[in-house]
């Protein structure tokens, strides 16, 4: 059974962030049992983590680098994934809701979320304030999750 980390970040990150995530990283595959990454493949957080766990893989070659497509794939993932899915629920929802979406189901799915998240001017604080207090957050950002209802 796999256990499984979801990132979440903004699109724009300081360049310094990679020794921080792949510290981070390492800590979830050694502390938390981490064995599958998924990714939603946007933006520079997730660009950053996706090379990150390629770049662990001959260290630890038991996890894998997951693409969850927001849209049906119409092309093969990047190779530095080792597989894709899109989840078939997000076909009862309309195109612009399939990221927002997908991303609150990555959330639910997950045991541990890592994110970079500095602020809430983008919409990608919201799976971090869905999850807040139901499972393990590692934030690298300064964003502080609104308190459960």
């Amino acid at each position: 059974m796999s256990i499984i980390c979801a990132f979440f970040g903004h699109r724009t990150i300081p360049d310094d962030l990679e020794p921080r995530l792949r510290e981070t990283i390492r800590q979830a595959i050694e502390d938390y049992g981490i064995t599958e990454f998924w990714n939603g493949g946007y933006g520079g957080f997730d660009r950053l983590a996706e090379h990150v766990v390629a770049s662990l893989k001959p260290e630890y070659p038991h996890i894998k680098n997951r693409l969850v497509c927001a849209y049906k794939p119409q092309y093969a993932p990047r190779p530095t994934f080792d597989s894709c899915f899109y989840p078939d629920h997000l076909d009862n929802y309309p195109d612009r809701w399939h990221i927002p979406c997908r991303n609150k189901w990555m959330a639910e799915q997950c045991d541990l979320m890592i994110t970079y998240v500095e602020h809430a001017d983008s919409k990608i604080y919201e799976p971090l304030d869905h999850i807040t207090g139901k499972k393990p957050i590692l934030n690298l950002g300064a964003y502080q999750p609104k308190n459960p209802k």
